[in-house]
């Protein structure tokens, strides 16, 4: 499911994606010791594609190399992989061009290279080790893959070229953007360029270029604007007269916060939404396009608006499915339960800033993002991690100051960081995880004053003047599992709890929306942990199972989502 955009119409661009040879290495040494040069490859492996999702090394944690020979390429190159985990290192023969540690937005790498034939190495490694992957964990509840997750390019770059045009809606009405250009190759100074909206013919402009950077305010003709119900979408072309040129896809539309309110091109709106890994049984991250659109078809039939991608930055491709269907989207960067120990850890809290300003900058363009996030369910209840998340926070800012920025917290009063959020977002399982009085209190009758009181509680003091969000709630299901008394873990005591936390949030006028947990069915930890409440090594929690097919829940929801105002 390769990203449609930004395209380079003008450079030369070769997939490497297909079957690529591959050598297990295992556990019983670390990555950045193994020499690809010397490894006897007797497997093959589908790129993309992750290897512990097949039979012989399900749930297997280690290191597996990749091995492709290339040739009929030379000189200037950009090597793109869309994604790798959790760790990976790079070899075009016997040189190591770069590592990554970044899995969900992968890396790129630009380099030099002579005629002939070449070898491209990929060391990938799924083991949780600081040194390596210093923001995951064992406990991260999500299974976190090994393997190649996207396409794989190499593309020809010639020496001036376009990079990429991220464009900002400066007035809605009028179609009025800003076009913050980055080039290479180009010296100081002006420099004349053509730009083309759509199929309109091409205007040539002068640009003031600085350290690569160039900025232009102009206006998209016949400008239409995006939105749920009317998801036009629009394209600029910038081109160097005669040489490089890049196509970018964008859409015309606001989203800010007035009081409690979250308004979309000017106007309030309610957001109902679920949350989605990136996963599936046999195929892990590796999204082909017909899985994704099937998601999409599905978020749309249970009458929901809103997706929040969990918990990491969705393929590019998947984004853009969700810019032509009108889905609003949450996206947040890698991470998950990180304490204020990994804010301490310079490796990880310097990867959570790269993660992050990676993910505003690949993703800029598509206007289904209306929030940019980060480290679900992490410390931002201690000092360390108040002084993080207000680096990641300004390094979004300083990127992107046309979307909201929040995080979701389990923390509740206790949290320091709100101050810093433009949304409040918070994660509860009232009734399923923790609780005050496990006997004498039913499960459900646990939810409702839960909302209420959490509506209290954001409508007094410093969150009182922003918007109010659930981004978690939920409860598991066995799929198939029923019974005459709506037992927990029963589908039916599932459709029960999704109804009662519906009605008493979407029926209270103090939250903005909801996220409920989840989408379907995920791997997660095996093995090791809290095992008792993860059968199989799954979260259960799914409105679908891992196959996307219904429980009882997803009706349940459907109709309030249908039902409710």
């Amino acid at each position: 499911m390769p990203a449609r955009y930004p395209t380079y119409p003008q450079r030369l661009t070769r997939s490497l994606d297909g079957v690529w040879d591959f050598c297990w290495v295992g556990d019983d040494r670390p990555a950045r010791e193994v020499d690809p040069a010397t490894l006897d490859y007797h497997e093959l492996q589908a790129v993309p594609g992750v290897f512990d999702t097949e039979l012989a090394r399900r749930n297997v944690r280690g290191v597996g190399v990749y091995r492709q020979r290339i040739s009929g390429v030379t000189g200037h190159l950009r090597l793109a992989i869309e994604g790798l985990g959790l760790y990976g290192r790079i070899y075009w023969d016997t040189r190591c061009l770069g590592e990554c540690n970044t899995p969900y937005t992968g890396i790129e790498i630009d380099f030099e290279t002579t005629p002939g034939e070449h070898r491209l190495h990929l060391v990938v490694d799924n083991r949780f080790a600081p040194e390596t992957s210093p923001l995951a964990h064992p406990f991260d509840d999500f299974y976190c893959f090994g393997g190649i997750y996207g396409s794989v390019t190499l593309q020809s770059l010639p020496a001036r070229r376009v990079e990429r045009v991220a464009v900002a809606v400066r007035d809605l009405q009028a179609g009025r953007v800003r076009l913050d250009i980055r080039t290479a190759g180009l010296p100081d100074g002006c420099a004349r360029v053509r730009v083309a909206f759509d199929d309109a013919a091409d205007d040539e402009v002068a640009l003031e270029i600085r350290d690569g950077r160039a900025r232009l305010e102009t206006t998209v003709p016949r400008a239409r604007l995006w939105s749920p119900d009317t998801p036009h979408l629009h394209t600029v072309r910038v081109a160097l007269p005669g040489g490089d040129a890049v196509v970018e896809r964008f859409g015309i539309r606001t989203v800010s916060a007035r009081g409690t309110v979250i308004l979309l091109n000017g106007e309030p709106l309610a957001l109902r939404g679920v949350n989605r890994h990136q996963s599936h049984p046999q195929l892990g991250p590796v999204q082909p396009d017909h899985l994704a659109l099937d998601d999409l078809k599905l978020v749309k039939a249970l009458g929901a608006n809103f997706i929040r991608c969990v918990h990491y930055p969705h393929a590019p491709a998947f984004l853009d499915l969700c810019d032509q269907m009108g889905l609003l989207v949450w996206e947040e960067s890698f991470g998950w339960g990180n304490r204020a120990e990994d804010a301490r850890d310079p490796r990880a809290a310097q990867a959570a800033i790269r993660a992050t300003a990676n993910m505003v900058s690949r993703d800029i363009n598509h206007p289904s993002i209306l929030f940019w996030a980060f480290l679900n369910e992490s410390c931002s209840d201690t000092p360390e991690g108040e002084a993080w998340y207000r680096d990641i926070i300004g390094t979004i800012r300083a990127l992107d100051d046309s979307r909201l920025v929040s995080y979701a917290s389990y923390h509740g009063a206790r949290d320091r960081c709100f101050a810093l959020a433009d949304v409040i977002s918070v994660n509860t399982y009232p009734g399923w995880i923790g609780g005050a009085d496990q006997w004498s209190t039913r499960y459900l009758d646990q939810i409702r004053p839960e909302v209420e009181r959490l509506a209290a509680w954001a409508s007094e003091g410093a969150p009182a003047e922003k918007p109010l969000l659930v981004t978690e709630i939920g409860a598991c299901a066995l799929p198939g599992c029923h019974d005459y008394g709506r037992a927990q873990w029963s589908e039916e005591f599932q459709a029960d709890y999704f109804r009662e936390a519906c009605e008493a949030i979407l029926g209270n006028p103090r939250f903005a929306g909801l996220a409920l947990w989840q989408l379907f069915d995920t791997r997660t930890y095996v093995n090791a942990g809290s095992v008792r409440t993860k059968p199989l090594g799954f979260n259960f929690a799914g409105l679908l199972d891992a196959y996307r097919r219904p429980k009882l829940a997803f009706g349940t929801v459907s109709d309030c989502f249908h039902r409710l105002p």
